[in-house]
């Protein structure tokens, strides 16, 4: 394949040439995926990427896995960061503000929830013994990403009460969906066993200490940004802000999640208000938009590179978590957002039954699940259950992206959400 042989007339003791062609030709790869997404088949580009990345598993496509160089760290401290930060600094805190209850309780409770039932349904029906693997698991698919659903939202013209709704649970749950993760892998990493009441703890520990850290690293950088006028620096500023609050908080053991969207939401919110000219705003905006879009679009391929290590023979071995894995994602959303969402309502929130099915079907899974893939370290533990993690996640992503993501529009017709009514209504 043209792609290897360019790859291979790199001298193998040139290493940081090598790893840039690699890279280069991947990013190639995302904007060639990119002009077809948008040009022809005018799929969202999440689903064409996941597509890309099911062929390119499929088809053996690409360098080795082992040619990209990435791991944990490179996914934790260089990936995370800016798409944490890029969906924190687009959220109106004002809007989020007016939903915060809901918000909060399907990002708190609903992922605990979900993370629980993915993990128990997984472990006693998908034959993973090992019940802290299921629930790493269950933590690991349990965030959402709004990024294909809102694309339609616009173009629906759906009301805006249910779009910071999904988007706001998405920003959350994210960060809190990741702190399970990591709690867990503490766990397996230390050979400790599941301890319910201590996790709970430890959970609600780096939370608030990562919550803090990002809101005192934002307020400091909004006030430095407050008493100048260069949009280049201010825009270097926010990248040290994204990077140095995830870093940070994880140095004292906080949660740099936690961290990296409170930073966000600081700078995003008072930041673009008070401290920055138009110029500015556009630079920081359209910088980590890019970013978003260049990391997104390396996540899935890297999956797609990672899942061509699985043979035949694994993946067939798998075929039953893989559908248990799709089951358990259905019925935990289902159990966690009809079950919460009516009780909100019965206590004061008053949204309309129908935003209710869009909240369920609308839980997409995309970056952040693939990202803590393919971040999993090497342990034993780990290793023995990585083909069935692999084949699982990725196949949770397909069937949410592309079964989901293209049945929503339908969905949205059906229980004609964004189309005015004669009241003028949009619901």
């Amino acid at each position: 394949m043209i792609f290897n042989d360019i790859i291979a007339a790199i001298p193998g003791d040139h290493a940081i040439e090598h790893a840039t062609g690699v890279y280069l030709g991947l990013l190639l790869l995302a904007c060639i995926v990119g002009i077809i997404s948008n040009r022809i088949t005018h799929l969202p580009y999440t689903i064409a990427l996941t597509i890309v990345g099911l062929i390119i598993a499929v088809l053996h496509i690409g360098p080795d896995i082992k040619e990209t160089g990435f791991g944990k760290e490179l996914i934790f401290f260089v990936m995370l960061p800016p798409l944490l930060f890029q969906g924190a600094i687009h959220m109106q805190l004002g809007k989020l503000m007016d939903h915060f209850a809901p918000i909060l309780t399907f990002a708190i409770v609903g992922v605990l929830l979900s993370t629980f039932l993915i993990g128990g349904m997984y472990h006693w029906f998908g034959g993973v013994e090992s019940l802290l693997i299921a629930m790493l698991f269950g933590a690991m698919i349990t965030p959402t990403d709004p990024v294909s659903v809102l694309a339609l939202f616009r173009e629906c013209n759906v009301p805006e009460d249910l779009k910071y709704l999904v988007e706001g649970e998405s920003l959350f749950n994210d960060g809190t969906g990741v702190v399970i993760f990591t709690i867990i892998l503490s766990m397996i990493m230390s050979g400790e066993n599941l301890h319910v009441g201590g996790a709970v703890v430890e959970f609600f520990k780096v939370s608030i200490g990562g919550a803090i850290l990002g809101v005192i690293l934002g307020a400091i950088v909004f006030e430095v940004m407050r008493r100048m006028n260069d949009h280049l620096l201010e825009n270097a500023l926010c990248i040290v802000l994204a990077y140095g609050s995830f870093w940070l908080a994880e140095v004292i053991h906080f949660s740099g999640v936690i961290a990296t969207v409170m930073a966000g939401l600081l700078i995003g919110n008072f930041g673009a208000k008070y401290s920055m000219d138009n110029k500015t705003r556009d630079t920081i905006m359209n910088f980590f938009e890019s970013i978003d879009f260049l990391i997104n679009s390396l996540l899935f391929i890297l999956i797609g590179l990672e899942l061509q290590e699985i043979t035949r023979e694994q993946f067939m071995a798998n075929l039953q978590p893989i559908g248990v894995a799709i089951l358990a994602l259905v019925v935990s959303r289902a159990i966690a957002v009809y079950s919460l969402y009516n009780s909100l309502n019965l206590i004061g929130t008053k949204r309309p039954g129908k935003f209710a099915h869009v909240l369920f079907w609308g839980g997409l899974r995309g970056s952040i699940p693939i990202a803590l893939l393919l971040g999993l370290p090497s342990h034993p533990l780990i290793d023995q259950y990585r083909p069935t993690l692999l084949v699982s996640g990725f196949g949770v992503v397909v069937f949410s992206l592309v079964g989901q993501g293209l049945t929503m529009k339908p969905l949205l017709a059906y229980l004609g959400i964004g189309k005015a009514t004669p009241e003028g209504e949009t619901y």
